[in-house]
């Protein structure tokens, strides 16, 4: 990275689940710089974000994502995120409007769509763990439990009443760090239906640390869960308080795809100076 020389970024959302866009065709940034990203990603000493996202050139498709939640180390993959650098890179003309790119080694096909949408095929979510094997963990207030791998691992609770006088911050940081899910832990789910083929859904994600807006594989996560227990089809429409995202699937659950809006909020410039060692030291 030339610290001499400001560097531009993008900042985006996709139903509030919102993002730091950094175009690094160029190599500018190495990918083991995580306390500078995890400095971007902070509310008060940098832009703020739930995770940030490199685009880079690709070798097996129109280009690469490398992902870094909040705390500045790399996740395996973010829906969201994804569907936000799919629209960033149609508008900076790096990829056409259905393009494939890769991250971690998986190459994902998306599409751009009117109205600010992106349409990202996603991978096929595979139950890891459900109900009897999860009992212990139970508590009055929940239906069931399952846990999903759907690029990373999101524990999906179904609760009996609304979630929005649940204790997010509680049972999901307890939950994300239970020794069941060691060693790299999992995001928390906690979902209510509502009108059929409608989820309400608040989630608590590892690596930010904290209840997020949305997330996107949580969505597919939820959406895939609640299809198999109340027999719905595609698609799920999953209501977070930042926005809504829809889940599409065929009848095995193998084809599934994340449909919703994303925004580009603004972009800026980081200051040479932020690159400074010693104003790292201070940020610290």
């Amino acid at each position: 990275m030339n610290p001499s020389r400001p560097h531009h970024f993008y900042k985006m959302h996709g139903a509030g689940n919102d993002f730091i866009l950094i175009d690094n065709r160029a190599g500018a940034f190495m990918l083991s710089e995580h306390q500078l990203f995890r400095r971007f990603c902070q509310h008060h000493s940098g832009v703020g974000a739930d995770g940030l996202m490199l685009i880079s050139p690709g070798e097996a498709a129109h280009f690469r994502l490398d992902y870094y939640n909040a705390d500045g180390f790399p996740a395996d993959m973010c829906g969201n995120g994804a569907r936000c650098a799919v629209f960033l890179a149609h508008q900076l003309k790096i990829a056409p409007a259905q393009c494939s790119f890769e991250i971690n080694g998986r190459v994902y096909r998306a599409r751009v769509l009117p109205g600010n949408r992106v349409r990202l095929q996603m991978q096929e979510a595979k139950v890891l763990m459900e109900n009897d094997w999860l009992a212990f963990l139970a508590k009055p207030e929940f239906l069931s439990l399952v846990w999903v791998d759907t690029g990373v691992p999101h524990l999906v609770i179904t609760l009996k009443d609304t979630p929005d006088n649940l204790n997010i911050i509680e049972y999901g940081r307890h939950l994300r760090h239970h020794w069941l899910f060691r060693p790299h832990g999992t995001n928390v789910n906690f979902i209510h239906p509502l009108e059929k083929k409608h989820l309400q859904v608040r989630v608590y994600e590892r690596g930010v640390e904290n209840e997020t807006m949305a997330c996107g594989t949580g969505a597919v996560a939820c959406g895939i869960v609640a299809a198999r227990q109340f027999g719905w089809s595609s698609p799920v429409t999953a209501h977070f308080r930042g926005g809504d995202l829809q889940v599409e699937f065929d009848k095995e659950f193998r084809k599934v795809h994340l449909n919703g809006e994303v925004f580009r909020v603004f972009d800026g410039e980081f200051d040479p100076l932020y690159f400074d060692f010693g104003a790292r030291e201070m940020l610290l």
